[in-house]
């Protein structure tokens, strides 16, 4: 029962964990814009703002990962979880996934890919690409 009681615990905060990351980088963003709109070549994300947002949450990612080497020592672990790779691990999936389905999504994504490459796509992209990665370098 305690071994429940501590994985339950460590689950809350981690879910606490992620949302106030996620409220933090939506208040850089929104900050960040407020101030792009008076000085467009401000930047959004700066180091400061990154660490403001990271000053209320740090406290929690030290618990959490306190909480997490102490299940790690203490050998707690959820035996009731089914392994990812299992067949048919998907509660009310009633059966695995067909063999023939992999291949077949495999076939499909190269056959798309070549069809991209042969319209032009990969081009435009590979363009796009340069001009960013030479914008961001200063040689453009």
């Amino acid at each position: 029962m305690k071994k429940k009681l501590f994985l339950i615990l460590q689950s809350v905060l981690c879910l606490a964990l992620a949302l106030g990351l996620a409220a933090g980088t939506l208040g850089i963003y929104r900050e960040g814009s407020a101030r792009q709109a008076a000085d467009p070549l401000s930047r959004i994300y700066t180091p400061e703002a990154v660490a403001a947002a990271l000053r209320p949450v740090l406290p929690l990612l030290l618990i959490v990962l306190l909480l997490s080497a102490l299940g790690l020592v203490l050998g707690i672990r959820d035996e009731n979880a089914e392994t990812p790779g299992k067949r048919g691990a998907c509660p009310g999936h009633p059966r695995a996934v067909p063999r023939w389905l992999r291949p077949a999504l495999l076939v499909l994504a190269l056959a798309l890919i070549a069809a991209g490459v042969f319209n032009g796509s990969a081009r435009d992209v590979f363009g796009k690409a340069v001009k960013i990665c030479t914008e961001c370098v200063g040689l453009g």
